[in-house]
Parts: C-alpha cells; sequence; structure tokens
C-alpha cells in the first residue's frame, strides 16, 4: 500500500458508516403492504400474484447477499488496518525514546505554549468541567503535566493535590500559580518511566481523580498500559482517570502521527487495554476536527471516605 494509513483509516470510516438496515426494514414493510393487498384479489390473477411473492423473496435474498458483501469488505479493511498499523507502532516507540532523550524540558513548555492541544472554547470548558465535577476535597488527587497551568487550576479542591511531571523544570510554571499558602498542600512529584514502578512512593488506593493532559499523547500503547495499571492501583474505588490521547482511529489523528507530532494510539487498542486492567469507561469523547480525544476511565466501587470537613488553618504571625 503506496498511500499513507491515513488514507486508509479514512476510507475505512466511510465503509463502516454503510449500512442497508434501515432501506431493508422500510422495503420489507412496503412489499409486505403491497402483497398483503394484492392478496385480497377475488379475481383469478393468481399466477401475477404467485409471481409478485416469488420477486418479493429474490429481492430480500439478493439484498442479504448484498449485505454480507459489505459486511466482508469491512473486515478485509479492519484486518488489513490491523497488519498496516504494526509499523505504525513500532515506529511510534521509535518516537518516544527519541523524545525521552532529546526533548528538554523548554522544548515541551514551548511546544504547550505555542500549540495549545484544546483550542476550542467549548471542548476546553467542557473538559474543565468535567476535572472540576470530579476533584474534591475529600479525596487526593493526581495531575500529570501541568504545564503551564490552564488545567490544573481546576483540581485545587483535591486534597491534596500531587502535581507530577518527568523533571522538576517542567514542574516549575506550576510552583508559580499560587500563593503560598496553597503551596504548602501542593505535592510536587517527579516520575521515571526507566522504573520497574513509575509512581514510587504514592499512596495505593487513596487517589480520587488523576489527570493527564495533554502527556498520552506523546506515549506508545505500551507506555500506556503501565499507567494504565499503576494509576489502578493508586485509585480508590470509585476514582477516577481522565487522560487525552491521539486516537487514531480518526484519519486527522494518524496524520498527526504521520508529521511525527504525535503517537500512534487508536481507540480500537486503546479502550480494550483500559477494559482489560478493570476500568469502567464513563466516556470517550471525540472532536475530529480538532483531533482531540480523552478518556474517561473509573475504577469499579464508589467513592468512600471519612473526612467529616476539610482541614483549614489560620497563621499566626
Amino acid at each position: 500500500m503506496n498511500e499513507p494509513l491515513s488514507y486508509l483509516v479514512k476510507y475505512k470510516n466511510l465503509v463502516d458508516e454503510q449500512s442497508t438496515t434501515k432501506q431493508y426494514d422500510d422495503l420489507n414493510v412496503k412489499l409486505n403492504s403491497i402483497l398483503e393487498i394484492v392478496d385480497r384479489s377475488k379475481y383469478t390473477c393468481t399466477n401475477e400474484i404467485s409471481l409478485l411473492n416469488d420477486q418479493a423473496k429474490l429481492i430480500f435474498t439478493e439484498m442479504k447477499k448484498f449485505d454480507t458483501l459489505l459486511s466482508g469488505l469491512k473486515d478485509t479493511l479492519t484486518d488489513t488496518l490491523r497488519n498496516a498499523e504494526t509499523a505504525y507502532k513500532i515506529q511510534s516507540y521509535k518516537m518516544y525514546e527519541e523524545g525521552i532523550n532529546n526533548d528538554s524540558a523548554d522544548y515541551i513548555l514551548d511546544r504547550a505554549l505555542f500549540k495549545s492541544l484544546i483550542y476550542k472554547d467549548h471542548i476546553k470548558d467542557y473538559f474543565n468541567s468535567r476535572v472540576g465535577l470530579l476533584s474534591s476535597w475529600k479525596y487526593p488527587g493526581i495531575f500529570i503535566r501541568p504545564e503551564h497551568g490552564e488545567y490544573v487550576n481546576k483540581m485545587t479542591a483535591s486534597d491534596p493535590l500531587y502535581i507530577v511531571d518527568q523533571t522538576a523544570e517542567l514542574l516549575e510554571p506550576a510552583t508559580k500559580l499560587w500563593n503560598d499558602t496553597y503551596q504548602n498542600r501542593v505535592r510536587y512529584k517527579i516520575i521515571n518511566e526507566d522504573r520497574d514502578t513509575i509512581f514510587k512512593n504514592f499512596p495505593e488506593g487513596q487517589i480520587g481523580l488523576v489527570v493527564a493532559m495533554n502527556f498520552m499523547n506523546y506515549k506508545p500503547i505500551e507506555i500506556i498500559k503501565q499507567y494504565l495499571l499503576e494509576l489502578f492501583d493508586l485509585l480508590r474505588p470509585g476514582g477516577s482517570f481522565i487522560f487525552t490521547y491521539n486516537n487514531c482511529n480518526y484519519p486527522l489523528a494518524v496524520k498527526n502521527f504521520e508529521k511525527a507530532l504525535y503517537s500512534y494510539t487508536p481507540e480500537s487498542l486503546i479502550l480494550p487495554m483500559c477494559k482489560l486492567v478493570g476500568y469502567e469507561v464513563i466516556e470517550s469523547y471525540n472532536d475530529i476536527e480538532t483531533s482531540v480525544s480523552w478518556l474517561e476511565l473509573k475504577k469499579p466501587g464508589k467513592l468512600k471516605t471519612q473526612r467529616g470537613g476539610q482541614c483549614l488553618g489560620k497563621v499566626i504571625v
């Protein structure tokens, strides 16, 4: 196949949208109505009526053949895509390794500053509303990759709030966001993907909400799986995990990968992996025009706490 994978994904999506179910049902109702009327004839038209019944059966048989062929085409395209994307997954991991070794903190922060992942207000508002709704003073929270702080502000209700990234330099902008009183409540942590455990020394089974913003977009499937597994253990029953990613089930996201902007991570591979780990999928959000995608996952169970009220104190000089 000489064309980029994005063309195959676009074509596959168009074919997958095609269905004759409605037409079949409508035609079935119409023809049965006609046959019911003509069968009432008191005239000697038995030959014509018999031919009409035979022809109706033939029409439905041919339509079923058409549906079978269409389903076969869809299956072939799925197999073709699965085979073609193998090279993309390998390339995605190579891009990840190169980025880990070469992308400086300044480059990552500048990238976020000059190329915002979410640049439409209604998408941004909806994302923030979900984070704000799930963040509570009753439970600790983790925000991964704060960038310049635009989204982490919606998690300040979490107590304590862990703000984490892969270097101290990437955390620095967040250390300037709030006054000293609130900063004393924030716990900054550095995570390391080279270790056997990424989230070393984090409290297991205590976290109410984890948000990874514009972070998994640059991670290959294998690394995302490691995050899914570890964060599942950190979450309380009923806790949530929201993360953006590059959903390559859509052609624009595949083009972003082909331009070496993001990783190759189609929902068709990510979603089954989330379910296999044990998460419940609350929402899969996708804006095809801007290629913004995120998953909202939940650890099975109901959030519970013994906290009676938020701990507050007054500083006396």
